[in-house]
């Protein structure tokens, strides 16, 4: 039977049969979903789903039953020039010319595509750009805001697509992953969505002045002399001057094609611009274009992994924005060992292992309690495996909850051991560090 609900009301065992909306609207990719964990329920609300229908003959129904009854959705037969599925004559057998069933597309279907079309967009594109040609920017419009919708459905999904990009296609798809890491990321923050496109228009710009650097240094297998990294280092100016020739070219694609390899401490390039100098948009480009490079297949170095990439990003001192760093992770999803977290239960925990089959259900050690502000005994949890719903529900700053005393506390509970009392947080957390 199909009944529409609130989402509000839903709970872990109900099967989605639909979603308000339509599944454009939806944060899933799959058409229907069984609900298995208190997580999924939290990513519809947030995606401001107002209802869903489920199929109680495929999953549980609503708490109050009399009420189910009374929205009961009626579903309509199948017009009589369509006869039922069951009945339909089969297809004559045509031997090996006899024609598949299609199946329906996925997410990663979708975004595959788009990525195809995208690649070929920017490798067509970066080669006029190398013989000469102004960059049109307008050809590429509509493939971002295709990449734009397919993040806004499955934030995922070209992601996966783009890191399975061999060395030879590098150049445009790394353009086509920062630009759906870039797009990701402003949502997460909040940023109006004509400010999100222009991002996702800056990954999609931020290397074309690699088009006027030679071929060979950008496809040498090993490493580059410092002669011949001096003159790679000249693509953010030299991108910077073909994009400022170009028609329309909004402000912060034009930023972040000049500052996504200056860092925070000074010691980035070309300019050498400091944290205070370095606008958001610069800051962001940054995290999300050495993301994807460090955990791409590239002419000199194997990949990453997603959590290893993560883990030592976090270690670079003066290299990023460390708070925009913390919610990229989060953007995400992937926490790498060590990161801080709050789980749904309102304690703080350290992931101490990463699940490889889904690196967003790390394994955790809890031992923090936010309400009463006090340690409590240490309990290992495999978030991937937890019947609980005690699962990861965002990143949070140790420095925040413990000061200077971080490390100490942090080494601790790694050990085993129960930090000492002197570690513990601010008596009065304040409601944005309570994530209010």
């Amino acid at each position: 039977m199909l009944i529409k609900i609130k989402t509000s009301e839903a709970r872990v065992g109900m099967f989605v049969h639909m979603v308000d909306g339509g599944w454009l609207a939806s944060p899933f990719w799959r058409s229907q979903l069984l609900l298995t964990r208190q997580a999924q329920i939290d990513k519809l609300v947030d995606a401001g789903i107002a209802e869903i229908v489920i199929d109680t003959s495929r999953g549980v129904g609503p708490a109050d039953a009399g009420a189910a009854t009374a929205c009961a959705v009626v579903v309509d037969p199948p017009e009589e020039s369509e006869p039922p599925a069951a009945f339909a004559p089969a297809a004559p057998y045509n031997g090996p010319e006899r024609r598949a069933r299609r199946r329906p597309a996925t997410e990663l279907d979708r975004a595959r595509e788009t990525v195809e079309r995208s690649k070929e967009a920017v490798s067509r594109m970066f080669s006029e750009v190398r013989l000469g040609h102004a960059v049109d920017a307008a050809a590429i419009s509509p493939l971002v805001d295709e990449i734009a919708a397919s993040v806004a459905r499955d934030s995922t999904a070209i992601i996966k697509v783009t890191r399975l990009k061999n060395k030879d296609e590098y150049t445009y798809l790394h353009s086509v992953a920062v630009c759906a890491l870039l797009i990701n990321l402003a949502r997460r923050m909040g940023l109006p969505e004509d400010e999100v496109r222009d991002l996702g228009m800056a990954g999609m710009l931020h290397d074309i002045g690699k088009m006027a650097v030679p071929s060979a240094l950008l496809d040498k297998p090993g490493k580059l002399e410092p002669n011949e990294f001096s003159v790679v280092q000249t693509h953010p100016v030299k991108g910077h001057a073909l994009l400022l020739e170009s028609d329309g070219v909004a402000p912060p694609v034009l930023d972040v094609c000049l500052h996504h390899h200056e860092r925070i401490d000074g010691s980035g390039y070309p300019h050498g611009l400091s944290a205070a100098q370095l606008s958001l948009h610069a800051r962001m480009g940054a995290i999300c274009d050495v993301y994807d490079a460090v955990t791409s297949d590239r002419p000199y170095k194997r990949p990453w992994s997603p959590s290893e990439a993560l883990s030592r990003m976090s270690s670079w001192t003066g290299h990023f924005d460390p708070e925009l760093l913390a919610i990229f992770i989060e953007s995400i999803g992937i926490y790498p060992v060590g990161t801080l977290v709050r789980l749904r239960s309102n304690q703080l925990a350290i992931v101490t292992a990463v699940n490889d089959e889904d690196p967003t259900l790390p394994v955790v050690r809890a031992f923090f309690d936010i309400p009463t502000q006090a340690f409590v005994p240490q309990r290992d949890l495999d978030t991937a495996r937890s019947r609980s719903e005690d699962t990861v529900h965002r990143t949070e700053r140790g420095s925040y909850w413990f000061g200077d005393a971080w490390p100490q506390v942090m080494e601790a509970v790694r050990t085993g051991r129960t930090p000492p009392r002197a570690s513990a947080a601010p008596a009065a957390p304040t409601p944005l560090a309570m994530g209010a």
